[in-house]
């Protein structure tokens, strides 16, 4: 019993905050006065030994409040982690689709993509690339560039051919629509610009949308700090790629830049940006036959 009671007092020491509260709660010692126990005499030894039984019985409830609050913490931590793998496990990218297509009848899939085509899109003005074939399925592209678990990711192509440097990427997401995936690479990337540090912070943000068979629509959004006048503009791009035939799809990249603050050298900017622009997604192209 006397080592019970030490237990109380040491664990009691070390208890979280929240679980002092809890002892606070649920236990109320009980009050004895030392005349009390002078008045009951040879009765002093056995009233002590009740109260350290009792203390005793106090602390066992306290190491079981003890286990169940861990449980339930443990528990908490397994369904946060649940949830996480499910969003951003290997083959959530190619599952989240494949409901997505069930989901959906065919022939609303096809009219989606065919109005997509031929609806001009404000964000995307400019043509930058067009016609451009590549030896893949659309089911085939998916799963070896650009599903969570592609075999060629973009970072690859990003590391190896561009240079970039401290690449940083989610898994792809469900954005909330049901429809449209979602993820963000954060990195370095060579500034070949006269000015500003020799590697240039860019964060470009992506969403892909597939219609089936038909095709499969993904857009970028990229923003670029450190390199002057690069707070001016954001580069705005998208990327159709159709299934021409059984064993062959064609790339269509459309561009625009959005102006965010007023800057004399646009024309500048626009012009060396396109440019730039156009380059990278003919050597990602490149890089795309050279994997296959």
């Amino acid at each position: 019993n006397k080592k019970a009671l030490s237990t109380l007092f040491a664990d009691g020491d070390k208890a979280p905050k929240q679980e002092r509260k809890m002892l606070r709660r649920s236990i109320s010692f009980p009050a004895i006065s030392s005349r009390h126990l002078l008045e009951q005499g040879d009765g002093i030894d056995d009233s002590f030994h009740e109260l350290l039984e009792s203390m005793a019985d106090m602390t066992l409830g306290i190491e079981q409040q003890k286990e169940v609050y861990a449980a339930e913490q443990r528990d908490e931590a397994n369904t946060s982690q649940s949830k996480r793998t499910i969003q951003g496990g290997r083959r959530y990218s190619v599952e989240f689709f494949s409901r997505v297509l069930k989901s959906r009848a065919p022939k609303e899939i096809e009219n989606a993509w065919a109005k997509l085509k031929i609806d001009k899109n404000v964000l995307y003005p400019d043509i930058l690339i067009e016609g451009v074939e590549i030896p893949y399925s659309i089911d085939d592209f998916y799963e070896t560039f650009l599903g969570n678990e592609a075999k060629y990711p973009r970072e690859k192509f990003m590391a190896e051919f561009q240079q970039a440097e401290n690449i940083e990427s989610t898994k792809w997401h469900d954005t909330g629509d049901g429809f449209t995936l979602g993820r963000v690479y954060d990195y370095y990337n060579p500034n070949p610009a006269p000015m500003g540090p020799p590697m240039a912070q860019v964060k470009s943000e992506y969403t892909v949308q597939r219609y089936n068979s038909c095709g499969i629509q993904i857009c970028c959004t990229t923003t670029v700090s450190g390199v002057p006048m690069s707070d001016c503009f954001v580069i705005e791009n998208r990327i159709l790629l159709e299934q021409t035939t059984d064993d062959a799809i064609t790339i269509k990249v459309d561009c625009g830049l959005r102006f965010v603050k007023r800057t004399m050298f646009q024309k500048l900017i626009q012009v060396t940006s396109k440019g730039g622009i156009k380059k990278t997604w003919l050597d990602y192209i490149e890089w795309i036959k050279s994997c296959s």
